[in-house]
């Protein structure tokens, strides 16, 4: 399901107590975003940057940070349902949005990699990825900076770790990457056997709709990840597989350090 092409235009650059901060792709246009996604302030990036200073002069410290990650054609949005259930299980959390159809693999985590930079580096940082963000925290992890050595944990919601046949059958004479950008070349190209192994325990969740191969958009196979602490296969689609009671319960329970293994 693609959001409102709208919303494939900007990115948070800088997040702060659920504030966000956001450039346009143009790289000149910015608004500033309150917690509840009201914009509060729109004009140039000096503009937006002191109204975030006005609303949050200082960032709290935090304990723990989970970032959540949407995948290709979706918001922030998208991950509502697993964000509520991180709050209310105790968990501070950052759900972001980035223009996936508009920029390459590397790019979305470069940007990713600079609001880390702009955070007070917490003692324990996660995330939580469904789809294409599952490939983008695994670029994130080439970067050498002091939020890299807290990474403690990861879950990867249908993430196409070993690329994904279907995306490249369809993209016969480039026009669907012409459609849902660079980073769909990427991974219909494989781009994913060449991103860095996570290090720290990661789980995954994988979809296997009836009637489709996997979730109708990614094989089981292709979700695998050499070194996962944890692999579980849910009777879900690729759209919704997020939503899946399972994988809600098994990601909250993940994070929390006592993996579900029921």
């Amino acid at each position: 399901m693609i959001e409102p092409p709208g919303s494939q235009f900007w990115a948070d650059a800088r997040w702060r107590d659920g504030w966000r901060l956001q450039r346009h792709l143009d790289g000149q246009a910015c608004r500033l975003l309150n917690p509840a996604g009201r914009i509060v302030c729109r004009g140039s990036w000096a503009k937006c940057t002191e109204a975030l200073e006005e609303a949050r002069p200082q960032a709290a410290p935090i304990d723990r940070l989970v970032v959540l990650l949407h995948g290709l054609g979706r918001t922030r949005r998208s991950l509502a349902r697993l964000d509520r259930a991180l709050q209310e299980a105790g968990f501070t959390t950052a759900r972001l949005d980035y223009p996936s159809t508009r920029r390459s693999i590397q790019d979305h985590a470069a940007t990713l990699a600079e609001l880390l930079d702009h955070i007070p580096t917490p003692k324990r940082l996660s995330f939580v990825s469904h789809s294409l963000g599952g490939l983008i925290v695994r670029q994130l992890l080439r970067y050498d900076a002091p939020w890299r050595a807290a990474v403690d944990r990861i879950v990867m919601i249908a993430p196409p770790n070993r690329g994904a046949s279907l995306a490249g059958s369809l993209d016969k004479g480039g026009v669907m990457r012409g459609i849902l950008g660079p980073s769909y070349g990427q991974i219909a190209e494989g781009f994913a056997v060449t991103l860095p192994v996570p290090e720290v325990p990661v789980a995954i969740f994988a979809g296997d709709a009836a009637g489709v191969p996997g979730d109708g958009l990614v094989t089981v196979d292709e979700t695998r990840l050499e070194g996962a602490s944890e692999h579980h296969v849910v009777p879900a689609i690729h759209t919704f597989v997020m939503n899946h009671p399972s994988v809600v319960r098994g990601a909250v329970s993940f994070l929390g350090g006592a993996p579900d293994r029921a």
